[in-house]
């Protein structure tokens, strides 16, 4: 952390708001509020790219591709990243994500999946 900037606080009982208004504060902390909506897609879906390559490292789906040095950590990470620019979307379109989620997955369960 650089000594100029002080560091953002997330707290332990977090809430989805609360993730929201972090990564508000890291963007404007970072200089990163002027990457428009469609960057921001385009960065999210480089970030899945990458969680799906520690996936397949993880699982050893290409041996070849297996290093000592990929952690397991990686994978999480990846997550992170992604998480982190769902939620910078969801910002932008000015989205209350636990809202959205609680609803959609509220319709989820009067709906009958097929297997």
């Amino acid at each position: 952390m650089s000594a100029n900037r002080p560091a953002i606080e997330l707290p332990a009982d977090a809430k989805m708001a609360d993730y929201q208004r972090y990564i508000k504060e890291l963007e404007a902390q970072q200089g990163w509020q002027d990457v428009d909506l469609v960057h921001n897609c385009f960065l999210m879906g480089e970030e899945v790219g990458e969680l799906f390559k520690a996936i397949r490292k993880q699982i050893k789906l290409f041996p070849e591709a297996q290093k000592p040095e990929d952690p397991p950590e990686a994978v999480a990470e990846e997550l992170v990243d992604v998480f982190n620019y769902l939620l910078a979307i969801a910002n932008r379109l000015e989205i209350d994500l636990e809202a959205a989620f609680r609803s959609k997955n509220a319709h989820n369960q009067t709906r009958t999946w097929q297997s």
